[in-house]
């Protein structure tokens, strides 16, 4: 398989798992998809599994990178922090293999599913950042960084359960209207 038809594996292989699940996608359909037989997606993949792994280091590895430039920018912390959620909604709602991330990581097993959890906490570690940065610099009100971190992440990661692309609001409303409520919840008085 050409690098090619490895990306075109990659891209169907997310949308199914993004649209049907990791159980309810077939590898028959993913070769479907690309136009090969199934036998030959073992040419390249040992498994199912590695390929929902494939998928969900993509979409992680995007998000670390596109959080870490936020975090390395010049703005104030106040101002990184509402960038950070406007990226991640939008990330969320846009980005195909977001739902794929926060549904399926119980289908992994052993080394897959630790390095996913060790992305994953870098993610988190990004945000903390942040809060920190804000917290030294008397911009922002927050006694536990850690923790403010996971209701940050609680609220931005239940978003794609309720959105609908013919909903009364667009990406951007959403996303500007989070970053709002995190802000004046978090901002020094």
């Amino acid at each position: 398989m050409s690098q090619e038809k490895m990306e075109q594996l990659l891209e169907h292989a997310t949308r199914l798992f993004q649209e049907r699940g990791f159980r309810a996608t077939s590898l028959e359909e993913i070769a479907e998809a690309i136009g090969i037989q199934k036998p030959s997606l073992y040419h390249y993949i040992a498994s199912k599994e590695e390929l929902l792994f494939l998928v969900m280091s993509r979409t992680i590895a995007d998000y670390n990178a596109k959080l870490r430039a936020i975090v390395e920018s010049d703005r104030s912390p106040v101002a990184k922090l509402e960038q950070a959620v406007r990226q991640h909604i939008t990330l969320q709602l846009e980005q195909p293999g977001t739902v794929t991330l926060f549904r399926d990581t119980p289908y992994l097993t052993g080394d897959r599913k630790e390095a996913i959890r060790r992305d994953l906490k870098v993610y988190r570690d990004l945000l903390q950042t942040i809060l920190r940065e804000g917290v030294e610099a008397g911009e922002l009100d927050v006694p536990d960084p850690a923790v403010t971190t996971l209701f940050i992440l609680g609220a931005l990661n239940f978003v794609h359960r309720w959105y609908r692309r013919d909903g009364r609001k667009t990406i951007p409303e959403i996303a500007g209207y989070y970053a709002d409520l995190v802000r004046r919840a978090l901002v020094r008085r």
